[in-house]
């Protein structure tokens, strides 16, 4: 009986996820279909991957960047990583709209279907649909924007032959620079690849992978202590965003880097689907949130803080 009892309440849960991803398949076949009558609306100017890695690495940039998870949380709506939050949202209005000459306002470039896979076509026209028409009040068509596809162009592009190229200038930012990281207690970013092999030093602080503003106070203060020769980068989603904006603000560099590291293990690996990765956390495969502890001396060696996390 109790095994009966089991079995009744995992069908029902299979159910349920089939038809929530019914659901969103039908959603975004709908959201295709629309799209070319959306996207008379345009986009204003947003550069290039290669020249917005360029600009960043000549005139040595801070980075903020807006992608579907911010742009999502700017109309009110959760995301997997982040809940809605009133404060939140009023931070990336600011970010969106911060016109500091030092820090480059980046944007997912929707409207680019050049070199995309058949995924990444009707994700990027699923979430124009969705979200443009909202977040479109708070855009200027005088501002050249960035791309903030500039750390995440290896898995949805069909011709992968430029991308160590693009590593290659994303390495340049902190060739020879002294890096402070703030990033997910699992993100364990560069850890295992070379991807800061040119940089000077590397120190960590381990946030919360999940819901990281709830602890935005003591994250900024944290990275206020931070000496101003230091380059700060940040891998910690939509929190990243602000804190790029508010730092570069305060006079610090700041790159909101994203999943670099992530792209870069699937380069390295040559995938051409997104794959879990061993030892690290990666939030859009099944099964890639689950990681254990890490031993690596040098990675422990490497924390100075942490925040929001036990232990």
């Amino acid at each position: 009986m109790s095994n009966l009892f089991h079995l009744i309440i995992l069908l029902k849960m299979s159910i349920k996820i089939v038809i929530r991803k019914a659901k969103t398949l039908v959603k975004v076949l709908v959201c295709w279909i629309v799209f070319p009558l959306y996207k008379r609306q345009g986009t204003p100017p947003i550069l290039s991957i290669e020249e917005t890695l360029k600009q960043v690495v000549s005139y040595q940039l801070s980075v903020t960047r807006f992608g579907d998870g911010e742009f999502l949380q700017l109309i009110g709506k959760d995301t997997g990583l982040q809940k809605n939050d009133i404060r939140l949202q009023e931070k990336l209005k600011e970010a969106i709209l911060n016109r500091n000459p030092r820090l480059l306002v980046c944007l997912v470039d929707f409207l680019d279907m050049n070199n995309k896979t058949r995924h990444g076509k009707m994700s990027f026209a699923f979430f124009y649909v969705r979200t443009y028409k909202h977040i479109k009040k708070y855009l200027d068509a005088g501002y050249q924007y960035g791309n903030a596809n500039m750390t995440r162009f290896y898995i949805g592009s069909k011709d992968k032959s430029h991308c160590g190229r693009y590593f290659s200038l994303c390495k340049a930012i902190w060739e020879g620079a002294d890096i402070v990281l703030f990033e997910g207690d699992k993100t364990r970013f560069g850890v295992g690849n070379n991807l800061f092999d040119n940089a000077k030093s590397v120190r960590r602080v381990l946030c919360p992978s999940k819901h990281a503003f709830m602890y935005y106070d003591q994250i900024l203060a944290q990275a206020k202590l931070v000496e101003r020769n230091c380059l700060i980068l940040f891998s910690l989603g939509i929190a990243a965003t602000v804190a790029a904006s508010d730092l570069a603000n305060e006079g610090f560099r700041v790159i909101d880097i994203g999943n670099l590291d992530v792209e870069y293990e699937w380069y390295q690996s040559g995938a051409n689907r997104k794959t879990a990765i061993e030892g690290k956390q990666v939030s859009e495969v099944t099964g890639g949130a689950k990681v254990e502890d890490i031993k690596d001396a040098v990675y422990l060696s490497q924390i100075i803080a942490k925040i929001g996390i036990k232990g």
